[in-house]
């Protein structure tokens, strides 16, 4: 019995998170295709300004990785 309610628990405890963050917005609300269409662009476009200033600092492969995601969070911010 013990086990069953730390093991509901445990599972609780690792979904919530990710609940949580699912439940955040993450961009702004796109209504048609054009305005999806332009915020794909304009994201793409960042990803290679991120991308390019990383291979510049010669980065490996997972700190790479690293800073264009935190670069485009960076620049999409400021939009």
């Amino acid at each position: 019995m013990l086990r069953k309610i730390f093991i509901s628990v445990a599972v609780a405890l690792a979904v919530w998170p990710i609940a949580t963050l699912a439940q955040q917005a993450t961009g702004p609300r796109l209504e048609s295709p054009g305005e999806i269409s332009v915020w794909s662009t304009v994201l793409t476009q960042k990803q290679e300004y991120c991308r390019r200033q990383a291979r510049a600092q010669k980065l490996g492969y997972w700190k790479r990785r690293r800073f264009v995601r935190d670069c485009v969070k960076h620049e999409m911010s400021g939009r």
